[in-house]
């Protein structure tokens, strides 16, 4: 544009093409960007292929460095997985016959718990320990939640349970708020009328107070709105709470977040990561096994045998293990 308007050779041809600007603009701007997009479509495919093939590089670079720790960890989810599934077919007819729902609650949890410590040592040994600890901060809320359960019993499953009716519906009401910008058809005044009925029949049956986020262990915490640092306390995992909110950077905007990185931990120099680091994998992989062992061990304790009770005391070894050889591990020279 700045273009013609120099070579313009008078003001009303200068006019002209100022008056031109925006249709040109507007005409550019609805066939560049698809014909740019189809050409580097068209390219994508040796350049995707040349990045894989570093990744894949980099992935064995890494688990190379990594490997006693990567195994190790690897080897506690499966043996939290057996454990987990011993434990459940050995239980289940009973707790089932009984409606128990803490039995129901704690293998949900532990199995949960186990899909996000698979997904922790994907994130792991693909260069992402950032992300690995924000996934951490999941499964410590799991065995926060668990621990809580196993201690008040029944009641407290139940409200739990009870609460997700609440939860729904809240949900529901913040769908609503933006079905038009957000392109979705919503719910049907039918669906709307059935969780809002769900949500005044659980809070005439426990009180207003259970609307709020955690009103459901409001009665085992003796708080007016208890919140998840009551229910840390009242397990004993409190202490737990610096790495929480240190993992919690990872999932907020803050300015912490952008200033640092456990993928940078090792740099000299500033940098900024936009992809796998080799670095950073202790502290979110031995969080990691800690809060798997604490899940697996809370769900077997509530009702061990012998083989139950010789596997609490496995994990608590093999976690310590764990520890000490990511310690070992990130002594070893970036690859």
């Amino acid at each position: 544009m700045q273009e013609l308007a120099a070579a313009a050779g008078s003001e009303e041809e200068r006019r002209q093409i100022s008056a031109d600007v925006p249709h040109r603009m507007e005409n550019l701007l609805s066939k560049y960007p698809s014909e740019m997009l189809a050409g580097l479509k068209v390219n994508a495919e040796r350049g995707l292929a040349e990045r894989r093939k570093l990744h894949a590089e980099f992935v064995d670079r890494n688990t190379s460095r990594w490997k006693e720790g990567f195994d190790l960890l690897e080897l506690q989810i499966e043996i939290s997985i057996e454990a987990g599934d011993s434990f459940t077919r050995r239980l289940r007819p009973k707790a089932t016959a009984e409606g128990d729902l803490v039995f129901d609650l704690l293998v949900r949890l532990q199995a949960k718990g186990i899909l996000v410590a698979k997904e922790i040592l994907t994130l792991l040994k693909n260069g992402y320990a950032d992300g690995a600890h924000g996934r951490w901060r999941s499964l410590h809320e799991m065995t926060v939640t668990a621990m809580f359960m196993l201690a008040h019993g029944q009641e407290a499953a139940r409200r739990y349970l009870d609460h997700e009716s609440v939860d729904a519906y809240r949900a529901a009401l913040q769908l609503e708020k933006f079905v038009s910008r957000l392109n979705t058809p919503g719910f049907s005044e039918g669906e709307l009328a059935q969780l809002k009925a769900r949500y005044d029949a659980v809070l005439d049956a426990y009180g207003k107070d259970f609307a709020n986020a955690y009103g459901w262990a409001r009665p085992f915490l003796g708080k007016g709105n208890p919140n998840f640092l009551s229910m840390e306390e009242a397990v004993g995992l409190d202490h737990l709470r610096p790495y929480y909110m240190w993992a919690s950077q990872n999932v907020h905007a803050s300015a912490k977040t952008i200033k640092t990185s456990l993928g940078l931990s090792e740099t000299v120099s500033e940098a900024l990561q936009v992809g796998p680091s080799n670095s950073g994998m202790t502290d979110p992989a031995h969080s990691t096994a800690i809060s798997l062992s604490q899940l697996t061990i809370t769900l077997l304790r509530l009702a061990p045998n012998l083989d139950d009770s010789v596997m609490m005391k496995v994990l608590l070894l093999l976690t310590d293990e764990i520890g000490q050889a990511f310690v070992r591990c990130s002594e070893n020279p970036i690859a």
